[in-house]
């Protein structure tokens, strides 16, 4: 053989090999994150650590935000649509009646903010129902609720939990105070 095949043969062996360690150490990374795009995060010391929210070994709980977060997740921005979706569902949850929830974030300002940015630094399929709800939250007008969360449930394909009513200011205050932990 040629010396010249030969350098051709070793520099696609060498290339070959930099491109598997390139993608095992990927995918290595792509288990430690979630199906959705989520970074799993390891709390040190003893506290336990759920999305948005902190809880010491006394049991205070405590919020906490990484990475400009405001919902305390480590995740790929922008937001993919899901996530989009997941966040103004779980905080729709804090303003409405429904048979059943299973995700909960409390409405903020910071946090419809940083929803309504990811808006304008990405496209999304169904960006002007998030726009009209997200912008109606952040003049402070919930009275449409229902019909959000509902608008973003049924985007989302649900089958059990649509919402039927408004709570009121004193069952909301409750719903949030039950919360143990804030989650998608």
């Amino acid at each position: 053989m040629s010396k010249k095949v030969v350098g051709i043969i070793i520099g696609s062996v060498l290339l070959l090999t930099a491109l598997g360690v390139y993608i095992a150490v990927g995918s290595l990374d792509m288990n430690r994150a979630g199906n959705d795009g989520t970074r799993q995060n390891s709390a040190g010391g003893n506290a336990e650590q759920t999305a948005g929210v902190e809880m010491n070994e006394d049991g205070e709980v405590k919020k906490v935000s990484e990475g400009g977060n405001p919902f305390g997740e480590e995740v790929k921005t922008p937001l993919s649509e899901n996530l989009m979706q997941q966040y103004i569902h779980a905080m729709s949850h804090q303003k409405v009646a429904a048979k059943e929830k299973w995700s909960f974030f409390e409405i903020t300002d910071e946090r419809i903010d940083y929803l309504l940015n990811q808006l304008e630094i990405n496209q999304y399929k169904h960006e002007g129902t998030y726009e009209e709800i997200l912008t109606s939250w952040k003049e402070g007008d919930f009275s449409d609720a229902v019909s959000d969360h509902n608008k973003v449930w049924r985007i989302q394909e649900g089958t059990v939990g649509k919402a039927t009513g408004l709570l009121s200011p004193k069952e909301e205050e409750a719903y949030v105070n039950k919360q143990k932990s804030e989650k998608r």
